[in-house]
Parts: structure tokens; C-alpha cells; sequence
């Protein structure tokens, strides 16, 4: 289905991409439609387009650029349905899309078959001409429900452990670019610090209109149903950190660069979970860090770390995380430890 091409952000750039475009208020009146608006980007890849709705009924789209382009704006393109009986005759007809639940920003609609009214039929070579009725299809769900749905996934958890395909945002560094990012909730001098620590190709920007996605403090974004909208209506994606500690932001980031895979932590960076790098920091994080790697992990059984002060069991808290697996203080102070769960 063509409307499925124009929910894709992957395979919408075969009919010209669609992009969000902030029309002037004169235009706007002029076009009777909201200020923000979706638009075709470019030429179709194809000129002409056809949907197989059965093995001998096709939908033909004589010119792509047209079709998107009506549909965009909530207009209903003519269509030319044809069909081949069993004596391999071909029938044509003409009818319209018909919207059912349109989409005033985004201009587009959920479409389905309906019978025409009344068919011209149209005489094609030596083949014969008539009408026919085409089958209804399911209606499938509207832009608005398909963004929300996917917007939701980034609530379940720092990131998405298998993010959708069509918000893969690896395509924005095939040409060396880097990844512009909205912070909302997240200190920037905290995402900066870890983008000069760990030297990525990510730039902050204060403009959500630039940004490929925001990274955002998940209990900031629950409740904060505007930046929601503007997200959505931007099209830009937003994950959701717990907290706006150095290893989350620095995971968050190397997932949102692919550089990271998502089944297997890698090791520890044990310089982004100090404080003041004090020999005592080192050592108890080292000592966690052991502990997961030589006995959690590979073994399967528990592990108690040695007594710590209350900041420093935090840090060890915050690595632990870092590989996915769940820690306990327990003890009285100043004997206050660590434990350590497998997975």
C-alpha cells in the first residue's frame, strides 16, 4: 500500500520523503490548513507505481508525485483499478480513496477502497472493458497511533534494546555527520562532559527543529505532555534515561550511535563513574568491576563487595547497572557493603 511508503521514514524516500514544514500564516489561510504541515521532499524514486491487492487486481498510479501529493494534503487522488478475469481480459476502472480518519497536521489520512459510484470503463488494446468493485482492505492503524506507539517504547527503559528500523538514526552518520541532540531534563554540561570523555561525533543543539532525536530524563518526560507533542509533531524521537549520571548519558549515547551492542555491556569505562578519581574510588570500583567480570557473570553466583562509605557504594551501584545486573547495600554503617545478584 502507498500509504504504508508514507509512514516509513526508510522507504518514504522512494516516493520523495515527507517532511514537516512550518508554513506563514498568510499562506496557511490561504491554504485553509494548520501552520505545521507534511510536504513531499523530492521527486519519486519511480514515476509510476502498482499495488497488487490480489494475484489478477492491481491499483496503478500513473504519476507517484501526484498521488503523494494529494494525499498530503487530504485530497482524494483518482485512481485506476483494473482487474483480469479467468479468459486473461482486462478490465478498467476509475474510483477514488476515500479518507476516514484524517490527520489535520500532518494533512495525511488513513485510507481505504470504496465502490466507485459510477465506473467509465476504459478501453485498452484489444483487451475488453468493463467495471468492477474493489475488495475492501483493513483499515491499518493512523500515522497519529503508529508515531505514539513508538514513542512509547522509549518509556519502557534507558533505550529500546531492539529500536525500531524506522527510527534508525545510523543513516544520519553514513556521511560522517554527527548526531544532534535536544536535550531536555539532562544537564548539558554533564552530556558534554561525556562527549569529550568518550570523544563522539554528537553535537547539543537548543533547537528542537535540528535535532535527529531528544535525550531526555525519563521522569522529567512523563509528565511534560508538550514536549510530547512537539516531538511528535516534529517527527524526532525521544529516549528516556533514568538518571543524568555520566554512565547512563554515556550508554545512552553509544546506543544512539550504534556503537554499543545492546545483548553484551561492554567493559566498563571506570573513569565515568568518579567523582574525584581518589585511590579509593579506584580501587572499590575495580573491585567491582571484578567481581562481575570473574565471578557474576561467567559463574552465575553472588558476590559481597568490601565495606564502603554511602558515595563511593554508589558509584559501585552505577557500574553494576552498567552491566545490566541488580546490587543491594546491606550491614550497618560503617560496615555497610555491596551485594552482587547474577542475572
Amino acid at each position: 500500500r502507498i500509504e504504508n511508503l508514507m509512514k516509513n521514514p526508510t522507504l518514504a524516500d522512494l516516493i520523495g520523503g515527507i517532511q514537516a514544514v512550518t508554513l506563514g500564516d498568510e499562506e496557511a489561510r490561504r491554504r485553509g490548513s494548520q501552520k505545521t504541515v507534511l510536504e513531499r521532499k523530492a521527486p519519486p524514486t519511480f514515476d509510476v507505481a502498482i499495488e497488487m491487492l490480489e494475484q489478477q487486481r492491481w491499483v496503478v498510479h500513473e504519476s507517484v508525485a501526484t498521488t503523494i501529493d494529494h494525499l498530503l494534503r487530504g485530497m482524494q487522488p483518482i485512481l485506476q483499478v483494473r482487474t483480469m478475469n479467468d479468459q486473461g481480459e482486462v478490465t478498467t476502472s476509475e474510483e477514488r480513496y476515500t479518507p476516514l480518519n484524517p490527520i489535520p497536521l500532518a494533512g495525511r489520512s488513513t485510507m481505504k477502497y470504496r465502490e466507485p459510484v459510477a465506473t467509465m470503463p476504459v478501453v485498452r488494446g484489444l483487451r475488453g472493458s468493463g467495471k468492477m468493485m474493489p475488495l475492501p482492505v483493513e483499515n491499518p492503524a493512523s500515522e497519529s497511533q503508529y508515531f505514539e506507539q513508538l514513542l512509547e517504547q522509549s518509556f519502557s527503559g534507558v533505550i529500546p534494546l531492539h529500536p525500531d528500523e524506522e527510527f534508525s538514526l545510523i543513516d544520519k552518520l553514513k556521511d560522517g555527520s554527527p548526531l544532534n541532540i535536544y536535550p531536555y531534563g539532562v544537564p548539558r554540561h554533564q552530556i558534554e562532559q561525556v562527549i569529550q570523555m568518550l570523544s563522539l561525533p554528537v553535537i547539543l543543539t537548543k533547537d528542537i527543529d535540528s535535532a535527529d532525536v531528544v535525550l531526555a530524563l525519563r521522569s522529567h518526560i512523563r509528565n511534560q505532555s508538550k514536549i510530547r507533542h512537539v516531538a511528535k509533531n516534529r517527527q524526532v524521537p525521544i529516549h528516556t534515561i533514568k538518571s543524568p549520571s555520566p554512565p547512563q548519558i554515556a550508554r545512552a549515547l553509544r546506543r544512539l550511535l550504534q556503537m554499543e551492542d545492546p545483548s553484551t555491556p561492554e567493559i566498563a569505562d571506570l573513569s565515568l563513574f568518579m567523582a574525584s578519581g581518589s585511590s579509593d574510588e579506584i580501587e572499590a570500583l575495580e573491585e567491582a568491576r571484578l567481581a562481575v567480570e570473574q565471578i557474576v557473570i561467567p559463574k552465575g553466583q553472588p558476590v559481597e563487595l568490601l565495606p564502603r562509605s554511602p558515595q563511593v557504594r554508589k558509584m559501585q551501584h552505577e557500574l553494576v547497572e552498567h552491566y545490566r545486573l541488580k546490587s543491594n547495600s546491606f550491614g550497618e554503617e560503617p560496615n555497610r557493603r555491596l551485594r552482587i545478584y547474577p542475572a
